[in-house]
């Protein structure tokens, strides 16, 4: 039975007609979709096992990938910023036991050896499997997996920003249909260019940036090298940038410092955090462009977006995601199902807080993004937080987001994070983290709040911070402040 056109079979589409049409700009080089689907048929002839790389290039990555889906073996694409440990933690997970090396015309593919690979138990606590080396069939069967079969996919390590990380590994036909369907969300067109900022080994750079422009027929630019306002201002203009991808983070700066440019793009999308409104307003004031939130999860990908740029709205589902709300229309949990086949997670940390992670795909049906949302009557997904950011102080519901925006209304919060801590007699408090502009009046605050929340949603502490910790997408880690919070860094 036939299927939708493999990733391959898309880049040869184009590679056909348009040999020399530009796939995958990186600085100075440029790589064509002749060279890109040259060297990866190259690459997949000696690509075997369960293999990994490190994301140092976006045009590696892209060749990589597509050489992975040639041979139909998984592949884990790693962070190039990580450090030695948390890479070794990471294929260890994966199982992997093939590494791609390289750069340019001259990758290559090499065995691996990783601590706790000898069949032992692995950080996720399970047995590797006879030898630790998993068999991939070359006949065109699903590679076998340590945990059991399944199809081959492609493997992402994620931040750890809530709790443990985890890889997750999405099957690659899932992968290719999704990109399709973001592609299609986006109206891509053949030759229109897509820029981001993002670093190559994030889920919103590879997933929703180089192989949703790789099925679409477009040239995908990478910027996360030199995200500042200057590289992206000669990118829009020097490219002609169609839609531009970055993060909040980015977003306010470019706003901070001012994107000159005699072309404009006609879409901008914000992904990775919430946007907020002010940042939103100085978006508006000061850029003008068209903006527009995305939300997607390395579990599922691109599940989300919104074109029409409705405030606090990340949009509707791309084809292939059916999103529900429980209780509906919410506020609830975020629940999402996909067409195909599941994704598979490898976990790291106790089994008590794996048994726990509302993130985890597996089995049929919706599975729980640990994400908390309402549903607009238009079918408009809006986020309200995660999971684990409502707060319960006794007894009560405490949604971190309305402490957060509350924060963010007085003027000398310029951004802040809300977490919460175990308090006297073992419950639970809410402690505040702001960046502040100046000193703060920590008696006019309170006063402030005490005007616009209930008692128990004020803050017990508010701790200043010179700036919040945050991953290279942007990304808040709250797991950081409360690992300082045990340890007394803030107090």
């Amino acid at each position: 039975m036939s299927g939708p056109p493999t990733l391959a079979a898309a880049l040869a589409e184009v590679a056909g007609p348009h040999p020399h049409r530009p796939a995958v700009v990186v600085g100075d080089r440029t790589l064509t979709y002749a060279e890109l689907l040259r060297r990866a048929e190259r690459l997949a002839a000696g690509l075997t096992g369960r293999a990994a790389t490190v994301a140092r290039c976006a045009a590696d990555v892209a060749v990589t990938v597509v050489a992975a889906t040639i041979a139909d073996v998984p592949l884990l694409v790693g962070d190039a910023r990580a450090a030695d440990d948390e890479r070794d933690r990471a294929r260890s997970l994966f199982r992997a036991d093939r590494l791609v090396t390289g750069d340019g015309d001259r990758l290559t593919v090499e065995a691996l050896t990783v601590a706790g690979f000898d069949g032992s138990a692995g950080l996720d606590g399970s047995a590797a499997g006879a030898a630790g080396r998993p068999v991939v069939p070359r006949d065109g069967g699903p590679p076998a997996h340590p945990g059991g079969d399944g199809p081959a996919g492609l493997g992402l390590s994620t931040s750890g920003s809530e709790g443990w990380p985890k890889c997750v590994e999405r099957p690659w036909p899932a992968v290719t249909a999704n990109a399709r369907a973001f592609a299609a969300a986006l109206e891509l067109s053949p030759g229109e260019v897509v820029a981001c900022t993002t670093p190559p080994h994030h889920s919103y750079a590879l997933c929703g940036g180089i192989l949703t422009t790789l099925v679409a027929g477009g040239t995908y630019v990478a910027l996360d090298q030199r995200p500042g306002p200057r590289t992206v201002a000669d990118a829009v203009d020097g490219h002609r940038v169609a839609v531009l991808l970055s993060v909040p983070l980015l977003y306010r700066w470019f706003s901070t410092a001012g994107l000159a440019t005699r072309h404009r793009p006609r879409l901008c999308v914000s992904a990775g955090a919430p946007l907020p409104p002010e940042d939103r307003r100085r978006w508006a004031a000061s850029v003008g462009w068209r903006i527009g939130e995305h939300y997607g999860t390395s579990e599922h990908g691109m599940l989300t977006l919104d074109t029409e740029s409705v405030a606090g709205s990340v949009g509707r589902p791309v084809a292939g995601v059916t999103l529900t709300v429980v209780p509906a229309p919410g506020p609830g949990d975020v629940l999402v199902a996909c067409a195909g086949p599941p994704t598979r997670v490898h976990h790291a940390g106790p089994p008590a807080d794996r048994a726990g992670d509302t993130s985890r795909p597996g089995g049929d049906g919706p599975q729980p993004t640990g994400d908390v949302g309402r549903l607009d009557a238009d079918g408009r997904l809006h986020l309200l937080g995660r999971r684990g950011g409502t707060l319960n102080v006794a007894g009560n519901k405490v949604p971190a987001t309305e402490v957060e925006d509350a924060l963010r209304a007085f003027p000398a919060v310029r951004d802040c994070a809300v977490v919460g801590a175990p308090g006297p007699g073992g419950g639970q408090e809410v402690v505040a983290f702001a960046e502040t502009v100046g000193e703060l009046d920590h008696r006019a605050l309170y006063a402030f709040l005490h005007g616009r929340l209930a008692a128990y949603k004020v803050p017990a502490r508010v701790v200043v911070v010179d700036r919040l910790p945050r991953n290279v997408n942007g990304k808040l880690l709250r797991s950081e402040l409360l690992r300082g919070l045990a340890a007394g860094t803030w107090r």
